[in-house]
């Protein structure tokens, strides 16, 4: 494509913004979402998926735009966008998170505790490895759905992929938005097979299993 070609040391710096904008809130929601599985009383635990699900229904734009009201920020900027970001995907994997790990051998964590292990040595050498597979398949899904609502972040003042969109639109250059889509949709790929290479290489055990039968 001609535009894409002129213009690309400006693509490449928008791409950069867009998967930076995109990894901050993946690592931190991420993160918030597993110290609430595991960190939360179960009790709780049905609460904050009612209300992790009820979040996860609200148009992305409309968080963006009411997030300052709340919290005190500027209407313009990335600080917004990573937040909210950041809370859609923590509603997201807080169910992988979950389902991950109740998906773990109940026998296996028996036996693993009867041969003495602590509750550390539980988690760190049985739960997690054996919860990789379901972890690795909630970021896949988490990645792509965050890359995808990172572009709605341009019509907050965030010069990502999304601006290409906008300007496209205005100034009528289909080519300006194809290339923003074309962008987003590589970092996307790229996104999903680094988390899929990053699962087998944590769990070298499958690929074993695999090779003997």
């Amino acid at each position: 494509m001609e535009w894409a070609a002129k213009n690309f040391d400006f693509v490449l710096e928008l791409s950069v913004t867009h998967l930076l904008i995109s990894l901050v809130p993946l690592v931190l929601g991420s993160v918030l979402a597993f110290a609430l599985v595991r960190l939360t009383p179960l009790k709780l635990a049905g609460t904050i998926g009612t209300t992790f699900s009820a979040i996860y229904a609200i148009p992305s734009l409309a968080v963006f735009v009411a997030l300052p009201a709340v919290i005190g920020t500027s209407y313009l900027g990335p600080t917004n966008v990573v937040i909210a970001l950041s809370i859609y995907v923590a509603a997201a994997m807080f169910f992988s998170i979950r389902d991950a790990f109740s998906q773990v051998s109940k026998p296996t964590v028996f036996i693993a505790r009867a041969q003495g292990l602590s509750p550390l040595q539980l988690f760190v050498h049985v739960e997690l490895p054996l919860a990789i597979p379901g972890l690795i398949a909630g970021l896949r899904v988490a990645a792509a759905s965050t890359v995808s609502m990172a572009s709605i972040g341009a019509i907050v003042g965030v010069r990502n992929l999304g601006y290409l969109f906008l300007d496209g639109f205005q100034r009528k250059i289909p080519e300006e938005i194809l290339t923003g889509l074309f962008a987003i949709f590589i970092i996307g790929i790229a996104l999903d097979l680094g988390l899929w290479a990053l699962g087998k290489v944590l769990t070298p055990w499958t690929r074993r299993s695999a090779q003997r039968v």
